[in-house]
């Protein structure tokens, strides 16, 4: 079945749009058949805590584990997970690189980032991802998302693609600011250094230190700790809990 279906469980039933499609991919497996998940996370405790969530849902395998991309790639191309469940700051908020284990890996994946935020929903979807899962989410919001991945279909923020539609609008009339600017000003805003942003966007050291000197002077900031004020504001606004 295709199209949109409101949510009705918690708190958040009426923030969060669940895609139904049909069942494909390894984790759609038969009920009675275990799945593997890779998660990729670096405390142990969000590890552990995420693991108990996937197998409340589905019989499960014992876990993969990575705290990295880097690990994550190599443990996906040696043991075949089933699902893969990412939390975005244990990645860098590398977008691409969540794009790259998805295809290594071939199975569907959930998004994990520390707060909703629609915006790296967006890009959650847009590398490949089939759900995007907040840890502040109620428990039973949590467990949908990953049911409705394991099940073949998607489940998404409702504020996905409205947040994407403001963060095209704002991007030269509010701010002035390049696509280019906006990315490192998308970084600056989750905490990345200097020679992170380089490494993330492809780009040298300098390059980046000039796209911030022109972020400070186009957003009248005067640091980093402003400017990413001015990202949380114009370019990434959070769902309310």
């Amino acid at each position: 079945m295709n199209g949109g279906l409101e949510l009705t469980v918690g708190d958040d039933a009426r923030r969060v749009e669940k895609t139904v499609g049909p069942s494909e991919g390894r984790a759609a497996k038969s009920a009675r058949a275990p799945i593997t998940p890779l998660i990729v996370e670096e405390k142990p405790i969000c590890r552990h805590a995420i693991a108990d969530l996937v197998s409340e849902v589905a019989l499960t395998a014992p876990p993969s584990f990575a705290s990295s991309l880097s690990e994550a790639l190599k443990v996906a191309g040696a043991r075949a997970p089933d699902l893969l469940l990412v939390d975005l700051f244990s990645v860098s908020f590398d977008f691409d690189g969540l794009r790259r284990l998805i295809l290594a890996s071939r199975a569907p994946a959930v998004a994990i980032d520390d707060r909703p935020n629609p915006s790296f929903a967006g890009l959650a979807r847009m590398a490949g991802a089939q759900g995007y899962a907040s840890k502040n989410y109620e428990l039973d919001t949590f467990r949908a998302v990953i049911r409705a991945v394991i099940e073949g279909g998607a489940h998404f923020p409702r504020e996905t693609s409205a947040a994407r539609q403001r963060r095209t609008d704002v991007s030269g009339p509010s701010l002035g600011l390049s696509p280019r600017q906006m990315d490192v000003l998308k970084c600056i805003a989750v905490g990345m250094s200097n020679q992170q942003i380089a490494t993330s966007l492809g780009i040298t050291l300098g390059t980046v230190k000039l796209h911030i000197h022109a972020i400070l002077r186009l957003t009248g900031t005067r640091n980093r700790t402003e400017a990413a004020l001015i990202a949380g504001r114009f370019l990434a606004p959070t769902i309310e809990d």
